[in-house]
């Protein structure tokens, strides 16, 4: 087994990432996802280009274990694969002006993940606020809940809806019970992609 050239590495990934794209790649199911992985190793511009350097085990192990497994936090523009993205969900600071209202910011370095999240901040108070899709509400409400145990102050959760993704009326009404029992907010925010020059303002 041959070690990956940068060169081809970046260019596979680039073009993992257009296809998932095109493809809504968060909104397919798992087997749609587990037959894609096949098509991928078949096609000439990624299972192609991987070939000299990896046979077809691997070559499906490091397609769903590397690049796919960052796709979701690489459109969130947070990690290592965000180069790789041609598009964007709107930034951190951008969200929190959003849920928030515009007196509120980021606080430096405080982005991370394992949900996304960060601190906010009007000047005065600091909030904990993460966001993901409706299917990591478990993971948000329980990093919220120990922040607010920690901290003593009111976390807010923002569960992230795009076209294709929704939550129903039931299960809305359900997670805000839960949100308010645990003492936390609970905000819902529509998302569009936007090309990365837009989002960064550039």
């Amino acid at each position: 087994m041959s070690e990956l050239p940068e060169e081809i590495r970046a260019e596979v990934i680039k073009e993992l990432y257009r296809q998932a794209e095109e493809l809504d790649w968060e909104l397919l199911s798992s087997t749609e996802k587990k037959l894609q992985y096949r098509r991928w190793i078949d096609d000439p511009r990624i299972g192609g280009a991987l070939r000299p350097f990896f046979d077809d085990h691997r070559i499906g192990t490091w397609i769903k274990d590397t690049p796919m497994k960052e796709y979701a936090r690489a459109q969130e523009g947070f990690g290592a694969m965000a180069r790789y993205v041609r598009s964007r969900f709107p930034s951190p600071e951008q969200l929190i002006a959003r849920t928030l209202g515009e007196r509120w910011s980021v606080v430096p370095d405080s982005v991370d993940d394992k949900p996304m999240h960060c601190l906010a901040s009007d000047g005065q108070t600091q909030r904990y606020v993460c966001w993901g899709r409706p299917k990591t509400f478990r993971d948000l409400t329980w990093a919220a809940l120990n922040q607010a145990v920690d901290t003593g102050t009111k976390p807010l959760i923002v569960v992230t809806l795009q076209d294709g993704l929704v939550v129903s009326d039931a299960e809305k009404e359900r997670q805000t019970s839960i949100a308010e029992h645990c003492g936390i907010d609970i905000r819902y925010v529509h998302r569009h992609l936007r090309p990365k020059a837009a989002v960064d303002g550039r």
